[in-house]
């Protein structure tokens, strides 16, 4: 006998005189049967016989697998009495390990049944049309069971292919989708016809790209095009895996006699998703459907689709935006007003794509009398109260937007409707939000400290800023790479302010011989840089000018400058800080030197009026009042004289000595603060917790010049004040344990 084609080979590769296999039927032996691999762990097996609904199965004839087999029988009438019956079973494989599957055991009532199995498994496919043409009519009720079994629990992909073969095999085709769109939450709009898809909720296969167990939710509306035959349906599909609607083929439903395919027309509308809810909205009036859907279809239509629908409300509603801003790394502050003086408002969301948070029930409101005194003469609020203001709001929302170039806006749930207004983000830095919001914000009010626990603290911690980098940009007088201590200084500030400083270092012999590191941030580099420039040259300084990009305070510039650094230990001194007296340095060293120099050690700072403004930080109180104490400030000088080094909590940045290693180890200051004041306190605290004390001089005094900063006074102290509270609580959350529980 000749030998047939491989399976795979196709029709016009085999002999001229080679008839095609025949496709495979349902052995009506009773000892033989079909089987085919559903997934990795379950068989379709087919054959003849009477099986109960379920039965004990042994794979091989072997006790040792035994396993529980789902089955679904038909009647075969015209067939012998031992074969009137046809059976398809899901024989779970799991206790055959790695074996082969030749043979099974059913053990039914009565006789047990023994079938043999093919060498090699039918596609799936195969055996389910040989048992949809041996069922004959019932093949709809067998394919039903079969679906039922697989889609029990929580089906795999391989199982919903097989699925979807099962029921397209027996499925007829029932009309077409000709609009469709994807809406919000991955829910996909669909229109078209049908004749058999009754309204309401139905378990529906969606194939496409991939093959998704779905819900459609649908209407039917009057087609005179259809002739009677058939009617109009419009629907939301929605399915827990994402379905994608540019690829969908086909959906598959179960009607009263049978399953039904409604293909997607080729030549289909795909609507926009802004689109979706003005469509919707066009054919809702048509609809006829359970009244569960119809409000599920209303609400579709009342999606956000780019308008500001809020303006349009007759009801004594609306809203206002100030501002809406998207901070560095996700998250969305947003400031504006709400006028609802009859309570319309159920809630209120911030959306941005598919992405949303409520945000009422957590916002800071403000007042705003000029938004009362704007409605007043206004016929539509008459209930509007002229003596409450407090329609203002504020609310921060992280980790939504980054990177999202999707259109946000805020949604005002009603009792029975939804509104919307488009809300247009742009990006800012955390410094410009609180210089917008610092003279909004009265300090001292119980507002701003619910404002800064729930939004601005929050916000800051949010963000991922990183580390200023370093440019050399030149070296004035040969710079001494081998030096074991360099000067770092770090400049916040002018030109002016640079220069008064470099002359004072240079006057001092101690200060002049050494290797000086000017870290300048890049927004003020160009006026320093050339006079700075003109005093090492005149001064013969050794002087390296580093431009410290990225950098915005003066912490940033002194760690840039350490990097820029190969010194041992380094001399931080910030620009506002000058020397009160030559000589300073070598007395600081002694002290450095007395303790290792394995420490931080400060001198005393003063302000312009020679009363103290540093003189150590220090631990005081016990249990929760335990906290942290910067000693004798405001106190006159006088207070610190013939005082001995001591060791304190936590020194100052500002002016001090240190190990570059020890600095290096604890990654420098953090990022999570504003301004300077925690900043400098944190760092210290790392390297104490390091193993790198901290240690006060008094015998050295340095005053701190006026830092000024740009802006009116007022604004600027508004500016302070604000920083100051959002720094504290970012300081209080990260340090508050640890410095209760820290010793003396």
């Amino acid at each position: 006998m000749r030998d047939q084609a491989p399976p795979d080979r196709p029709v016009s590769e085999r002999p001229a005189n080679e008839r095609p296999a025949e496709a495979p039927k349902v052995p009506l032996d009773g000892e033989t049967a079909l089987v085919a691999a559903v997934d990795e762990g379950l068989a379709l097996i087919a054959g003849t016989g009477e099986l109960p609904a379920s039965v004990h199965a042994l794979l091989n004839g072997d006790p040792s697998t035994s396993t529980q087999a789902a089955t679904v029988g038909w009647r075969r009438p015209d067939a012998p009495g031992d074969v009137r019956s046809g059976f398809v079973a899901l024989v779970p494989l799991a206790a055959l390990g790695r074996g082969r599957l030749s043979s099974i055991l059913f053990r039914r009532p009565g006789q047990p049944a023994r079938y043999a199995l093919a060498h090699r498994p039918v596609p799936l496919e195969t055996v389910l049309q040989a048992v949809a043409e041996d069922a004959g009519p019932s093949a709809a009720a067998v394919v039903d069971g079969i679906v039922e079994a697989l889609l029990a629990g929580k089906p795999t992909t391989r199982r919903l292919l097989a699925v979807a073969a099962m029921a397209q095999a027996v499925a007829r085709a029932d009309g077409f989708v000709e609009v469709m769109g994807a809406g919000e939450e991955g829910v996909i709009f669909l229109q078209g016809w049908t004749a058999d898809l009754v309204p309401g909720r139905a378990r529906v296969i969606a194939i496409g790209a991939d093959v998704v167990l779905a819900e459609l939710d649908s209407a039917s509306f009057p087609r005179e095009d259809l002739a009677g035959r058939s009617r109009g349906f419009a629907g939301l599909m929605a399915a827990p895996e994402t379905c994608d609607v540019g690829r969908l083929q086909r959906i598959l439903f179960r009607a009263r006699d049978g399953w039904r395919s409604i293909s997607v027309y080729e030549r289909r509308v795909h609507l926009d998703p802004r689109d979706v809810p003005a469509h919707v909205r066009a054919v809702l009036p048509r609809l006829t459907a359970p009244t569960d859907v119809l409000a599920k279809l209303k609400a579709a239509g009342n999606r956000f689709d780019g308008r500001d629908t809020v303006s349009e409300l007759k009801l004594p509603v609306r809203l206002g935006i100030d501002f809406a801003l998207v901070m560095e790394g996700g998250g969305v502050l947003v400031s504006g007003w709400l006028l609802d003086c009859e309570q319309h408002v159920r809630a209120v969301s911030l959306k941005v794509g598919r992405e949303g948070v409520r945000i009422d029930e957590n916002w800071t409101r403000q007042a705003r009398p000029d938004v009362t005194n704007a409605f007043l003469a206004d016929p539509l609020f008459m209930a509007l109260d002229a003596e409450r203001h407090s329609h203002g709001f504020l609310a921060f929302v992280p980790r939504l937007a980054a990177g999202s170039r999707d259109l946000a806006h805020l949604e005002l749930s009603l009792d029975d409707a939804s509104a919307y207004r488009t809300l247009p983000l742009a990006r800012a830095a955390p410094r410009q939000v609180l210089a917008r919001l610092a003279s909004a914000v009265e300090p001292r009010a119980t507002a701003a400290e619910h404002l800064v626990e729930r939004h601005l603290g929050p916000m800051v911690q949010s963000l991922d800023r990183r580390a200023a980098a370093g440019r050399v940009v030149s070296e004035v007088g040969g710079f001494d790479d081998a030096a074991p201590l360099a000067l770092v200084l770090g400049v916040n500030e002018g030109a002016e302010q640079a220069g008064v400083l470099l002359s004072l270092l240079a006057l001092d012999p101690a200060t002049r011989a050494l290797p000086i590191v000017m870290a300048v941030p890049e927004h003020g580099f160009d006026a320093v840089a050339a006079q700075v420039r003109r005093l090492a040259d005149f001064y013969r300084l050794q002087l390296r000018l580093v431009r410290a990009e990225g950098a915005e305070d003066v912490c940033d510039a002194l760690e840039v400058g350490i990097r820029a650094s190969a010194a041992e230990h380094v001399l931080l001194l910030c620009s506002h800080i000058l020397p009160r007296t030559a000589g300073w340095l070598p007395r600081l060293e002694r002290a450095y030197r007395a303790r290792g120099s394995k420490c931080l050690v400060s001198p005393t700072l003063l302000f312009e009026d020679d009363s103290i403004r540093w003189a150590g930080t220090t631990l005081e109180g016990e249990g929760a009042a335990r906290g942290l104490t910067d000693r004798l400030v405001g106190y006159p000088r006088a207070a610190a004289i013939g005082a001995e080094p001591v060791d304190v909590t936590a020194g100052t940045t500002e002016c001090c000595i240190l190990p570059r290693a020890a600095f290096i180890a604890v990654e420098g200051f953090s990022r999570g603060y504003l301004g300077i004041a925690e900043k400098r306190l944190d760092f210290a605290l790392k390297l104490r917790l390091a193993g790198t004390p901290s240690a006060w001089v008094p015998e050295v005094e340095m005053v701190c010049a006026d830092e000024t900063i740009g802006g009116a006074a007022a604004a600027a102290q508004a500016w302070q004040s604000l920083v100051r509270q959002v720094d504290r609580w970012a300081f209080d959350r990260r340090w508050s344990l640890a410095v209760a529980n820290m010793r003396s």
